[in-house]
């Protein structure tokens, strides 16, 4: 029956495709060659449509005409894709099928259209538009899709507004946009993947084209959305759900997931432009030791460097780098700097007279050098597509690396200058194929930022780097982290910031961050409060300003903001094991650390409302709810199903439905769902000030089973690529008149030491009695004992070693 009514849609729809206006629409299938997953189509003039099967779940569509460049690679991790199983391509007159166990792929012959469904249910996913489909007008390609009247879309990476993008047109183009607002688009970045929700129905469309690009979900019309390029090939990849976390999984089994970040990167970063002379960096530094505020990175912006100059340092400023760092390192704090693009034009600059004789840096058609204004003056920009530069420019990292720099920052990379028009008729090597700034504009970040990770990883094997861009392309997680740019000292851009970093994290960036109390403008003492309070659940945490601002340290606010802040940054510290795993849950899953609440509540309509898109997820069981308007010591925050433990009062909450709570200053609201498991330790002041001998855990057990994988490894090195870290499996359940929870050590090739472990069991019952293993525990014993608080209802039990296997069990005392 469904084949009869594709076939009478076919029918209906006529054989004619040919011109409509400027468009041409992809016409009809002459030939068929069947390929191991999937099919080559042969379309009017010369045309070829290639439909693959990558696995069951990912189907990618690709259309060639007559001198098209090859497909984009940069997006694509290199990393073997099994042959699929399974793939059946079936032929009738007017209709092809290929089918994997999971989809269903039909094309239609006359005129050439495509439709994929869901073969378990038989709801179409996603459909070519009937009367346009694909088509191009010159260089432009374009694909139109229908629209269902109630299917969302998310993604896109770095975008303003709403989360669900349905009903706007969005550009992809990297723009320094220092003024932006809730309604400014293109931005920094550009990754062309979105997520789309059809009846309940997750699916992704990945746009491997990196030319300035639209997207219009449903804007103006209600008939279709659509992906269009000014340039290159259609290239597509189809990525199927239903589960949104199961689209993002395979996304990044396409475009790669970020590598393990070094612990101290998780902790709290301090920046300004700028921090000099040497004694003012000094100064700051040793304030936040005195004050007992823990930090771990402080940054040196442009004002370090000798006029400019990248890879130099200013005489006067930082006469003695080297004895600067390693006091910096006595003191616990690890050094990073920026590194802009421009390279200046001086004839006695060495950078510049190597990238000359190297032939490194990007010329206009005629082979006449590009030359643009930014911060250094008159500057040549390097060609990052080629690859004999990446290494070239990775090189002369060397300097920074032996004095003991550990972060490289890499800003102006869009690629920035002034006047905004870095010049598209520019020319590249594009890996030899010759290319011009329209496909290499989007691509020059990124292409930056991996020539910065592969020279420093190189230059520095054993120890693990940060790197930090501002604009990037798809699958640039695989070597930076991303921050969102100037933003400003407003609430809107606090709040635009917490719904930009879960968009983030849909579009693969698990590593992200805003700049806190902002960029532009001052932030009021406030403002300021709340967004450190943001940004110690977010993954990058960095406090940044701008030249002539006022001071933004945690201490430049008053008493009562420092204490915040300290309170504040501290309980960031003691939460580095719980962060750190679920970086560990992002490079082997492609899970973001921060997430909406319909990545684990798909099917709650109310987690779709735009006023639930400021509270977000940490993990799958913490629920975050951030002061972002001025002037509020309340706070509407919405439980999806279940239990909601409030983790300031112990009160129980059920869902789902919206309360009311009290957030004064001093507070943000954050909720532990049932089954929730959360992992911290003793406090430090910076990452390797000593070594935690004591884990704790607080547990909210459900009455299912869940579980929370605790991962342990050196925190600097890349011995966990080679198998050498830690899991521990910790799970948790109520189960009538008892509560139990385990411990097992489940890869064991690292031994992080011997710690004590300190478990909360949280709206627990009086127990009885409670038991390790088949040991019966003594109450309020001198340390491996437990304790019942029955004002808090917390059971509180110690034991000894976290490395081996405990089965912990509460036996409830009867109900008197």
């Amino acid at each position: 029956m469904r084949l009869l009514t594709l076939l009478c849609g076919a029918l209906l729809c006529g054989s004619a495709s040919g011109t409509s206006g400027s468009y041409t629409f992809l016409g009809e299938v002459h030939h068929v060659d069947a390929k191991d997953a999937g099919v080559a189509l042969t379309c009017d003039h010369g045309i070829t449509l290639q439909i693959s099967f990558l696995d069951a779940q990912v189907v990618r569509v690709t259309l060639t005409r007559p001198g098209d460049e090859r497909p984009l690679g940069h997006a694509i991790a290199e990393i073997p894709w099994p042959r699929p199983h399974e793939i059946e391509t079936h032929e009738e007159s007017l209709l092809i099928e290929i089918r994997s166990p999971d989809l269903a792929v039909n094309v239609r012959k006359r005129p050439c259209r495509i439709s994929i469904r869901d073969r378990h249910t038989g709801a179409i996913l996603a459909e070519d538009d009937p009367g346009m489909g694909i088509g191009w007008d010159g260089a432009e390609v374009r694909n139109w899709k229908t629209i269902a009247p109630h299917e969302r879309f998310f993604g896109l990476g770095e975008k303003t507004g709403p989360l669900d993008v349905r009903g706007r047109e969005l550009v992809l183009w990297n723009t320094d946009n220092p003024h932006h607002d809730n309604n400014s688009d293109p931005l920094y970045q550009s990754i062309p993947f979105f997520i789309g929700l059809r009846d309940g129905h997750a699916f992704g469309t990945f746009f491997n084209n990196s030319y300035r690009s639209r997207f219009n979900f449903g804007a103006g019309n209600l008939r279709y959305y659509s992906f269009a390029a000014e340039g290159g090939v259609l290239d597509y990849f189809f990525i199927n759900g239903p589960r949104v976390s199961e689209v993002v999984r395979r996304y990044t089994d396409l475009t790669g997931r970020t590598p393990m970040p070094p612990m101290w990167a998780l902790g709290y970063q301090q920046c300004r432009w700028s921090y000099y002379p040497d004694t003012e960096v000094l100064r700051i530094a040793r304030t936040f030791r005195e004050k007992g505020i823990p930090a771990d990175v402080i940054y040196l912006d442009i004002h370090y460097m000798d006029d400019y100059r990248v890879f130099t340092w200013h005489p006067e400023h930082f006469p003695k780098p080297k004895e600067l760092l390693k006091t910096l390192g006595t003191m616990g704090f690890k050094v990073a700097v920026i590194i802009d693009p421009g390279i200046k034009v001086d004839t006695e600059y060495p950078v510049a007279l190597q990238g000359l004789a190297g032939d490194h840096f990007v010329k206009y058609p005629d082979g006449q050098l590009y030359v643009g204004e930014v911060w250094p003056g008159p500057s040549y920009f390097p060609d990052f597509s080629r690859p004999a530069t990446r290494v070239w420019w990775g090189s002369l990292f060397k300097g920074l690396v032996d004095l003991g720099v550990r972060g490289f920052w890499n800003d102006m990379n869009e690629p920035a200058v002034w006047g905004q028009a870095f010049p598209n008729e520019a020319v590249f090597d594009d890996e030899g194929r010759g290319a011009t700034g329209k496909k290499m504009h989007n691509l020059y970040g990124f292409l930056m930022a991996q020539a910065t990770y592969d020279g420093v990883r190189t230059l520095q094997p054993a120890l693990r780097p940060l790197v930090i861009t501002r604009a990037g392309f798809a699958g640039e997680q695989r070597f930076t982290s991303v921050w969102t740019g100037d933003n400003q000292a407003t609430w809107q851009h606090l709040e635009m910031g917490v719904r930009m970093l879960q968009g983030m994290g849909l579009s693969g960036l698990p590593f992200v961050g805003t700049d806190v109390g902002g960029f532009s403008g001052t932030p009021s003492p406030e403002l300021f409060a709340r967004w450190v309070q943001f940004g110690a659940v977010s993954p990058f945490f960095r406090a940044h300003t701008h030249h002539g601002s006022g001071d933004q340290e945690p201490w430049s606010f008053g008493e009562e903001v420092e204490e915040i802040a300290k309170e504040t940054i501290t309980r960031r510290y003691a939460m580095l094991p719980y962060f750190y795993s679920l970086f560990w849950e992002a490079h082997t899953t492609g899970a973001p650390l921060l997430r909406p609440l319909f990545w684990h509540h798909q099917d709650d309509p109310l987690v779709y409302d735009p006023a639930t898109h400021t509270q977000f997820l940490l993990g799958e069981h913490l629920l975050v709810a951030p002061v972002v308007r001025e002037g509020h010591d309340t706070r509407r925050v919405y439980l999806p199903e279940g239990m909601w433990l409030d983790l300031a009062t112990e009160m129980v909450h059920h869902g789902p439905g919206t309360i009311m709570v009290d957030a004064p200053l001093a507070r943000v609201p954050v909720f532990l769902g049932d089954g929730g498991i959360l992992v911290s330790q003793e406090p430090m002041q910076f990452v390797g000030e000593l070594k935690p001998r004591l884990l704790k855990i607080d547990a909210f057990p459900a009455d299912e089973p869940s579980a929370f994988i605790l991962y342990e490894d050196d925190g600097e090195t890349w011995s966990y690529e080679r198998g050498v870290y830690r899991t521990t499996t910790i799970s948790c359940e109520r189960d009538g008149d008892s509560v139990q929870l385990d411990l097992r050590p489940c890869h064991e090739t690292y031994d992080p030491g011997p710690k004590a472990i300190e478990v909360k069991i949280h709206a627990c019952p009086k127990p009885a009695r409670v038991l390790d293993s088949e040991s019966i525990l003594a109450q309020d014993a001198a340390f491996r004992g437990w304790r019942w608080d029955e004002a808090t209802r917390i059971l509180t039990i110690s034991v000894m070693d976290h490395r081996v296997s405990h089965s912990l069990t509460a036996e409830l005392a009867p109900i008197e």
